[in-house]
């Protein structure tokens, strides 16, 4: 498509105008001319008749034609061109000037004399005038090169002026707006400077209107790429974080199986030597290391964990201020807490996660600021997001319970700002962290619906911000927790099933120091049929992830034949596991590895206490 300027248009449209407005006129012009012909002929008329005519009425009367010829000549002149006097016979006429010169108006007058003033007036003769006259296009190819010149000179010079104070006034900030929206490149828009028209006063014309909304426009595009931007990032981090959780979960899971048959078999030894002994010492110790990994684990499993479902109502800030209390004594002298908590806040979550939140940022902070010193303000105040505030935090609009953890320390460098929440990412020396602190922190926030935020660099030291959805306490119901450590012991027959050569053996170990008859089976399918011909089977205790069958799949085909047997289900890694594969029964208890002999001996006695 050919392109054409507004400014060449404008110039074509006023010079078309300009000479459609100067012809109008020129015509009109001429046209009054003509009009004005004929004025004068009515003119020249009535003056003949008022001048003229008197005077040849005598010279009629006193037969002087001389007299008449002289008068009438007299009268010929371009518009009168031509004049004949007779008298009542025609005997005798004068006539004067050209006849017939077209075109003309024809005019004829009777010569009355009033011989007394009471008698009727005598008609003595007559008068024929011919009045020349122009015609309209006589006029017009007379008059209208002059009238078109003269009358294009006023008007093109007036167009000029109004063009040019147009263009100033609109067509240069029209070619403005358009290269500017011309050179918009939106791979760079976020660089985009706004067009900012100057305009005089307090008034906007159309085009300042337009300029505004332009502004506007670019405005709201740099704010959808910014938030495009934002959930980009946050959806690169979060497909980063999903996959390092998968290898974390999926490491920590094959890790619990071995230290499952490591701190069993620690533990069996343990009971089994000498009270005060040195080896009953240093088993302590690798009981100790052991659960050290065990904790490890249980921090890396937190990070892999997608989302729990958490039915205890939590009063936010007294489970931030017990975890401070106990943090007092081991922060270093210099550092001190300010804090600033609204107690009215609950959400739903697990208060030991949520305090092992607290610990894992004061632990950073207190690191930060040990050398130094400083302050650590935490703050916890209610904020309802909008749909369009929450988006770009992974967030639905509404009520949240947001706690801000700031400290005055050194801050966070810019190039490392994006690796914080990354597993095994550490700026501490070799040996003083893992790199899981802020993972397992960034793994509990996302569990309890809520998400972490590291604000901008402001000044010095570091700010994060937790949000958390805010609930009303009268919503939720608490459900006891019971945390006895007694070791309970019993007599039942009880059917082990575990493709873990090491893990069955400890286990059958286990049940077997609490008094507990144990048969094993290293394959689901053949424990199956074992179970299905067996009937004195008091209980099945199996794993979850087995090759050919899992435990899920073994625990729903044995109730199907023999639905009175209690079933515990335990693995190092029970996410795996769906709600619906929870809901239909089959699962009387859930067992995490490692376990020990009291928590092994509970979960049995509560499982056979259900039938």
């Amino acid at each position: 498509m050919k392109r054409v300027s507004l400014k060449s248009r404008l110039v074509f449209g006023f010079f078309a105008i300009c000479l459609v407005i100067t012809l109008g006129i020129s015509i009109y012009q001429i046209s009054r001319l003509q009009q004005r012909e004929y004025a004068l002929l009515q003119h020249e008329i009535s003056s003949f008749e008022q001048s003229a005519l008197p005077s040849i009425r005598e010279a009629v009367w006193n037969y002087d034609w001389t007299m008449v010829e002289t008068i009438a000549s007299s009268q010929v002149n371009p518009l009168l061109t031509y004049i004949e006097i007779c008298d009542m016979e025609e005997s005798q006429c004068s006539h004067s000037g050209v006849v017939g010169q077209e075109p003309y108006q024809e005019h004829h007058h009777e010569i009355y004399y009033q011989l007394s003033s009471l008698g009727n007036p005598l008609k003595i003769g007559t008068t024929y005038l011919q009045l020349h006259y122009q015609t309209f296009s006589q006029l017009f190819n007379r008059y209208i090169f002059s009238e078109f010149l003269v009358n294009g000179l006023g008007v093109f010079g007036v167009a000029i002026c109004i063009f040019l104070l147009f263009h100033l006034g609109v067509i240069r900030r029209l070619i403005r707006i358009a290269n500017y929206t011309s050179d918009i490149d939106l791979t760079a828009v976020e660089q985009l400077e706004p067009l900012n028209f100057q305009t005089s006063g307090s008034t906007q014309d159309e085009v300042d209107q337009l300029a505004d909304a332009i502004d506007g426009f670019v405005g709201r595009i740099k704010e959808e790429f910014t938030r495009r931007k934002q959930l980009e990032q946050q959806l690169n981090h979060v497909q980063k974080m999903e996959a390092l959780g998968t290898l974390a979960g999926g490491i920590a899971h094959d890790f619990n199986n071995i230290l499952t048959a490591i701190l069993g078999y620690v533990q069996l030894c343990y009971d089994s030597a000498e009270e005060e002994s040195k080896l009953q010492r240093r088993l302590e110790q690798v009981l100790i290391a052991g659960e050290r990994a065990k904790s490890l684990i249980a921090q890396i499993l937190v990070f892999s964990r997608k989302s729990e479902d958490f039915t205890q109502k939590i009063a936010l800030a007294e489970v931030i201020t017990e975890a401070l209390d106990l943090l007092h004594a081991s922060l270093p002298g210099n550092v001190t807490v300010e804090t600033s908590l609204d107690k009215s806040l609950w959400i739903v979550g697990d208060s030991s996660q949520l305090h092992q939140v607290i610990v894992n940022l004061s632990t950073n902070a207190s690191y930060d600021l040990a050398e130094s010193g400083g302050v650590i303000k935490v703050g916890l105040i209610s904020r309802e997001l909008t749909a369009q505030q929450a988006e770009p935090l992974g967030l639905d609009g509404g009520n949240f319970a947001c706690l801000t953890f700031c400290d005055d320390g050194s801050g966070i460098a810019d190039e490392i700002r994006e690796q914080v929440f990354d597993p095994f990412f550490t700026t501490k020396k070799t040996g003083q962290g893992t790199g899981m602190g802020l993972a397992v922190v960034h793994g509990i926030v996302k569990s309890h619906g809520g998400t972490i935020v590291l604000e901008p660099k402001v000044g010095h030291g570091t700010c994060f911000t937790l949000y958390f959805p805010q609930v009303p306490a009268a919503e939720i119901v608490e459900v006891p927790q019971d945390d006895s450590a007694t070791i309970l012991r019993g007599r039942e027959h009880i059917f082990l099933v575990d493709d873990e050569p090491v893990v069955i053996a400890m286990a059958q170990e286990m049940l077997q120091s609490l008094g507990y008859e144990v048969s094993v089976c290293l394959n689901p399918v053949a424990a199956l049929q074992q179970l299905l011909e067996t009937d004195n089977i008091d209980l099945l205790l199996t794993d979850l992830t087995m090759p050919e069958m899992t435990g899920i799949e073994l625990a729903e085909k044995l109730k199907l034949q023999k639905p009175d047997i209690p079933i515990i289900l335990y693995s190092g890694y029970l996410d795996l596991l769906q709600k619906s594969e929870l809901q239909n029964g089959a699962i009387s208890r859930l067992l995490y590895k490692p376990f020990t002999v009291e928590e092994l001996s509970h979960a049995v006695r509560q499982a056979l206490a259900d039938y």
